[in-house]
């Protein structure tokens, strides 16, 4: 056998009592061993945040392991995120960036698909970022509004069947204060929406009315449902969202159902799963009036009570 491929029992590691004491346990593989070291340092600020990990010699030496088993403990910490590896200067650990908010459940609820909302979202420090046409280059689009085949998630997701007709609007937004990008779509079952006529374009259809007016009307009362799931981005997430390798992605889901608990509508928003986190608005029993009779109030109409503002480390309202 060669020597170099040689791998130590546990128990032949040059180790500290306290880095024995936390790799009791022998029967993992020397990598997962090795990662676990250090991912405590990291975590008990051993190395701190932009800090170098010893080189791949140095930790081979240290743990008296081969290379091939340093790479597989650091690939573990790059997949975790505490890690990132840079072509000929070395291994870092990353930064804990800080984090902000996406509000659920806030009223009223924004289409914020439409064009119309671009004024509030300016508002609340976002603005519409160009999205790449390969079709027309040169031609800068701030949306995309058009008919697409539904893949089996959005199908699934909207009751339909794989490769249905849905009507999609997208955008990107980027947050002035922050430099946070984020991806905003919406999906929409076709069949409920009123035809458009022959001179009128999609976005002109749905002008008069308001969209969700549109495509609710004799169908309520409505109901919402949202949804929160984070993944590994695919490669043109990533880059439509400048996310770092190893980034996972935030996706949060707001459906819109008839009355009979059928999906109209879809808004999905996309997020930096490492600069995003949700939170949902809290229930507060309002200050009521003098005089205040229950029987007369309309919570449709409460126009006396100003529309809620992102505020601190929230961002949006979803």
């Amino acid at each position: 056998m060669n020597s170099s491929d040689y791998e130590p029992d546990l128990n032949d590691l040059d180790l500290t009592p306290d880095e024995r004491d936390r790799l009791a346990d022998s029967q993992r593989p020397l990598w997962e061993v090795i990662a676990a070291s250090l991912r405590a340092d990291i975590l008990e600020a051993r190395y701190t945040p932009g800090a170098p990990l010893p080189s791949e010699t140095a930790l081979s030496a240290r743990y008296s392991v081969s290379r091939p088993t340093v790479r597989d403990a650091v690939k573990a910490l790059v997949g975790e995120g505490l890690v990132s590896v840079v072509r000929g200067r070395g291994t870092f650990v990353r930064a804990v960036p800080d984090r902000y908010a996406i509000l659920l459940g806030a009223w009223p609820r924004h289409d914020i698909a439409n064009p119309d909302f671009i004024p509030t979202a300016r508002q609340w420090g976002w603005t519409p970022l160009a999205i790449p046409n390969g079709d027309d280059e040169g031609q800068r689009s701030y949306s995309r509004t058009e008919f697409a085949t539904a893949n089996r998630d959005i199908a699934s997701t909207l009751g339909l069947r794989t490769g249905h007709t849905v009507f999609r609007r997208y955008s990107r937004w980027h947050h002035a204060a922050t430099g946070l990008i984020i991806g905003v779509s919406s999906y929409t079952v076709p069949e409920i929406m009123p035809d458009p006529t022959a001179k009128q374009t999609l976005a002109q259809a749905f002008a008069p009315p308001p969209f969700y007016d549109a495509i609710t009307e004799g169908r309520g009362p409505t109901t919402w449902e949202t949804t929160v799931t984070a993944r590994m981005p695919y490669a043109d997430e990533r880059d439509l969202m400048s996310l770092s390798v190893g980034s996972p992605i935030l996706i949060i889901r707001r459906i819109l159902a008839d009355k009979d608990g059928r999906p109209l509508e879809m808004t999905e928003i996309k997020a930096d799963a490492e600069r995003f986190e949700t939170a949902y608005a809290q229930e507060k029993p309002a200050v009521l009036p003098e005089g205040f009779d229950p029987d007369d109030f309309d919570p449709d109409h409460d126009h006396e009570r100003p529309d809620p503002q992102p505020a601190g480390r929230i961002l949006l309202l979803v």
